[in-house]
Parts: C-alpha cells; sequence; structure tokens
C-alpha cells in the first residue's frame, strides 16, 4: 500500500513538472513566436528557487520596462523622499520696489511643474507671483530668464527615432520642464484656407507654419517637422474642406515657455518688466544670484508612481538624468554620466551591470539592451535587500486592475496579485515584477521582441503562461533553444 502511494505520488509530481514544460514550450513554439526572440526569469523570491528560465542572460530591447531600472536606482541613491528644487533667484539689488536686474527661474529637474499629473496642486506660477508681490516689487528693469543649464540641452534626445522625438507621447526632456512640455491646438479647414486655434496652455511664441493640402482623393493625415528649439513648426499634410482636427506637439522650449509666461503673469497683475524673456543654457555654478523661493515637488515616491502607472517618458527622463547630478558639481548633467552613475550603483551590489546596456530613463532609445537576468536581478535586491521595497512596490501597478496593465490577467487567478511594469514598442511586449500568491512572492521578467499577428493575442499567451508557471509551481525548469 505505502509503494502504490509513493508511485501516485510521483506521478502527481511529474505532473505538475509537465504542466510547467509544456506551458513554456507552448508559448515558446507558438506560431507567432516562430521568429521571435524570447527571454523569461522567474524565481520565488525567498528561496531564490528558479521557476522557469529561457535565454535569460540574453539583451533585448526593454522598451518601456527600462523605467523599472530607472525608478529602482532613483529610490536608493536620492531616497524615496527626495524633492526636485525650483529655484527663483534674482540679480542685482532691490530700491524703492524696483529690481535693478533680472529674474531667473532655475529648473532643477522637476517634470511635475504645472503637470497634468501634479500629485499636488499646480501652483508654482500663482506662487511666485505672491512672492514677488510680497517683496514688495513693481518694477524690473531687467528680464525674467529660464535657466535650464542643470541638463546640458542639446535638443532633441540623439537616441530617439526621429519618428518618436517631440511626439505628444515623448517631448524633449528639460531640466526646467512645465505643463509636461506639451501643447495642444486645434486646425480648422474651411473654402477660405486653414486657421489655427485654442491653442493651449496659450502662448504667443507658438508660431506653426501651415504647409497643407485639401484634396478630398487623400487620406487627412499631418506631420511635424521642426529644427531644435523652433517655436514655428511645419505642419504638413491633408485637411479636407470641413475637417476641424485636434492636434499636439512638444513646446519648443520649455524654458523660454516658462520665462515668458511669468513676464505676462507679471504684467497683468501691475509689475512692469521692461525686456522680453529669454533663456540660458549654460551652467553658472558659483552664480552671484539670491534665491527668494523655492518649489519643491513632491516626493519622489509619489512621482515615480505616476512615472510606473502612467509610463509617462518625460517624468523617467528627469529622474534618470538627474541622477548624474554630483554634490558640488560644476558640471551640467548628461545622460551618459547617468547611465553611468546607474551602472556603477548596480556593480556594488554585485550585478552584472556591465553586461547590459541602457542609454536613457524611459526606455524610448531603440539602442537600449537589458537581459531579463539583470532585470530580476534589480528587482530582487529591491525585495530581499532594500529599505524602500514598500514604496517602490506602490510604483507598479496591480495587473488587472489599473495603469498600463489594467486588462492584462484580467479575469486569471492572478489578477489583483500581480504589480507589473509594462513595456511595448513596434513588435516588443515585455513585462516585469512581482507576483505575490499562495503566500510566496515570485520575481519575472518576460520579453518578447518581432512577434507577429496581434498584439493582444500575445498579452493573452503571455498572461497564460505566467498563471500557468505560478499555479503550477513546483520544481525549476529551463528549456534551451
Amino acid at each position: 500500500m505505502r509503494n502504490l502511494v509513493y508511485i501516485f505520488l510521483i506521478i502527481l509530481h511529474c505532473e505538475f513538472i509537465s504542466a510547467q514544460t509544456n506551458a513554456l514550450e507552448t508559448f515558446i513554439n507558438a506560431d507567432n513566436l516562430s521568429q521571435a526572440s524570447v527571454g523569461l526569469m522567474m524565481k520565488e523570491i525567498t528561496s531564490g528557487k528558479v521557476i522557469a528560465s529561457y535565454q535569460p542572460m540574453v539583451c533585448r530591447n526593454p522598451a518601456s520596462v527600462t523605467k523599472i531600472i530607472t525608478t529602482a536606482t532613483a529610490m536608493q541613491i536620492l531616497t524615496d523622499t527626495f524633492r526636485f528644487r525650483t529655484r527663483i533667484e534674482y540679480s542685482g539689488k532691490i530700491e524703492d520696489s524696483v529690481l535693478i536686474g533680472n529674474i531667473y527661474i532655475r529648473g532643477g529637474g522637476d517634470p511635475t511643474l504645472e503637470s497634468a499629473y501634479n500629485p499636488v496642486k499646480n501652483r508654482f506660477f500663482s506662487s511666485v507671483l505672491d512672492t514677488i508681490k510680497g517683496m514688495g516689487i513693481k518694477k524690473i528693469t531687467g528680464r525674467v530668464i529660464g535657466d535650464a543649464s542643470l541638463f546640458r540641452e542639446d535638443g532633441s534626445p540623439f537616441n530617439w527615432l526621429v519618428e518618436d522625438v517631440g511626439s505628444s507621447y515623448s517631448p524633449t526632456p528639460s531640466s526646467l520642464s512645465i505643463m509636461d512640455n506639451l501643447l495642444s491646438f486645434v486646425i480648422t479647414s474651411d473654402s477660405t484656407g486653414f486657421s489655427v486655434s485654442k491653442v493651449t496652455p496659450y502662448t504667443p511664441l507658438f508660431q506653426p507654419k501651415l504647409e497643407l493640402t485639401q484634396r478630398k482623393d487623400v487620406p487627412t493625415g499631418w506631420r511635424f517637422t521642426k529644427s531644435d528649439f523652433s517655436w514655428t513648426p511645419i505642419v504638413r499634410g491633408n485637411f479636407p474642406v470641413g475637417i476641424c482636427q485636434f492636434l499636439k506637439t512638444e513646446l519648443a522650449e520649455p524654458a523660454m515657455f516658462a520665462a515668458d509666461s511669468l513676464t505676462r503673469l507679471l504684467i497683468q497683475n501691475g509689475i512692469e518688466v521692461d525686456s522680453a524673456a529669454t533663456t540660458t543654457r549654460w551652467f553658472q555654478p558659483d552664480s552671484v544670484r539670491k534665491t527668494f523661493y523655492t518649489y519643491r515637488s513632491a516626493p519622489l515616491r509619489d512621482i515615480e508612481r505616476i512615472t510606473n502607472h502612467k509610463s509617462i517618458n518625460l517624468f523617467a527622463e528627469n529622474i534618470f538624468t538627474i541622477l548624474a547630478k554630483k554634490k558640488d558639481s560644476v558640471t551640467a548633467c548628461t545622460n551618459w554620466e547617468a547611465a553611468n552613475a546607474i551602472r556603477k550603483f548596480w556593480k556594488t551590489k554585485g550585478l552584472d551591470s556591465h553586461k547590459v546596456f541602457q542609454v536613457d530613463g524611459s526606455g524610448m532609445s531603440m539602442k537600449n539592451a537589458l537581459s531579463p537576468q539583470y532585470i530580476v536581478d534589480v528587482l530582487s535586491y529591491m525585495y530581499n535587500d532594500s529599505i524602500y521595497f514598500k514604496p517602490f512596490l506602490a510604483t507598479l501597478p496591480t495587473a488587472g486592475r489599473n495603469g498600463t496593465v489594467t486588462s492584462f490577467m484580467k479575469g486569471t487567478k492572478l489578477e489583483g496579485k500581480a504589480f507589473i511594469k509594462s513595456g511595448s514598442m513596434e513588435r516588443v511586449q515585455n513585462y516585469a515584477g512581482y507576483i505575490n500568491y499562495n503566500n510566496k512572492w515570485y520575481v519575472f521578467c518576460l520579453m518578447v521582441s518581432n512577434f507577429t499577428g496581434q498584439r493582444n493575442t500575445l498579452k493573452q499567451q503571455m498572461s497564460s503562461l505566467l498563471n500557468d508557471l505560478v499555479l503550477n509551481d513546483n520544481k525549476p525548469i529551463s528549456i534551451k533553444k
């Protein structure tokens, strides 16, 4: 009788292993993945037991999963309570209610100034106005200057695809970002031609050139062409008569917009400003300016929550670039220095950071290449060794419930039990994060590049695979192609 029970347990044990193996093999051998690159690493965190792995060391395009590395590193280096600071300064002197000099808005890298996603009420401009009034200033003989020098301002990110630069989902980062660095407007086409209206946020700086046609036999469509920091983008395309189209583009120069907006606000409130607004992009660490107001952002943990839940590229880029800032630094922050800071940090934690490639913070660049193993190692460190695990976990959206994974795993056993960052690009779909099921914590990264067919079909396959691996967790499996 004892032997029969033993044999039964062996058979049951094998069935569990078979369920896992078959799930992974079925996924890898699916028709839509026959030409694809697939990478997987899944571990049970506490024991370190590998649940499943498949080409875990191969680097692939991580897309927005890159934000996991950016936000985890920033929380470790800066702490979860770090706040960006935007300083309002002046040069010269104040005599008889007159500022004989300039006012500067010194950007500190805060991506949330007047942002639609700001976790606190937007009162930047009004707070600055109230402070200037409180100082008794009624006239400025100089001008308002937007200082974007903390980040090296080279214009459009050179690591991004031309088709992505300046789009509504990837505006050019700036150390003086404002209103998400975005601008919207409406183009109307009637029998008299074309007109631009409803520019939001309003700025007289924006003067687009319309090179459009009104052909009925050509589909409606458009594209922007512009040079860096230009407020006169060219809009080319076709808008037949009767079309009213809402368009979105980036603010050509956020620092200039901020300076001009404050200038107009001061004048509207009875404070004279002698000269037009301008900008500076020269880093001045030993400036003689005096700070009279400092605007502090929400804590980093709140900003990172929005970054990962909404997958906001601008937020990720500013968080990434600020990592290049050094105490008493005399140079501007660069992407190269930020990437190097991340690589060095994880190397000190024993990770093979020299075997992966990260060049930006959001994952927009095609030059990024991360492996499932590296991403899982970072996530494992945050769980096992970081004092910031709880606030970091809160930055990740919950599968089937919110953020960019609202529909992922919906209706499965893991709905509401997985905390995941997604990443997608053309022919790329990735997921990475944590799963808490049956009193166990799992960490995983699943990456697929160059799939065919519908993206939703692949998402369902990935959801099924992750469910099968966790629900049938029994013995580690590893398959090599």
